[in-house]
């Protein structure tokens, strides 16, 4: 039984979690307003099983991969590019990295 921690940015929407270490600002958009949370390994439901951190698509309604890639500091929008991650793209107005969005 391990503790993880769960950690969700507030300026960019970010989650992921970590064993093991701490975190002081998101690792997409270097912000300091983050949140942990520490979900014990034995409340999860019997079968269910860690998915590395972002979770999986398709749990929500709006399944699928990020259509656009967007800067969660001004607000630029560009269009996603199939298997290049939008975060490996800075913004080109303020040079933060940028985040998925539908």
């Amino acid at each position: 039984m391990t503790d993880e921690k769960r950690y969700i940015c507030k300026k960019c929407g970010f989650k992921w979690f970590q064993d093991g270490k701490e975190y002081e600002k998101c690792p997409i958009c270097d912000s300091e307003d983050i949140s942990l949370i520490a979900v014990n390994e034995s409340l999860r439901p019997a079968g269910q099983q860690s998915t590395g951190g972002r979770g999986g698509y398709g749990g929500g309604m709006r399944s699928g991969p990020p259509r656009v890639c967007k800067c969660p500091n001004c607000g630029y929008e560009a269009g996603k590019t199939r298997g290049v991650p939008c975060r490996n793209t800075k913004c080109p107005e303020c040079g933060v990295p940028l985040c998925g969005a539908d």
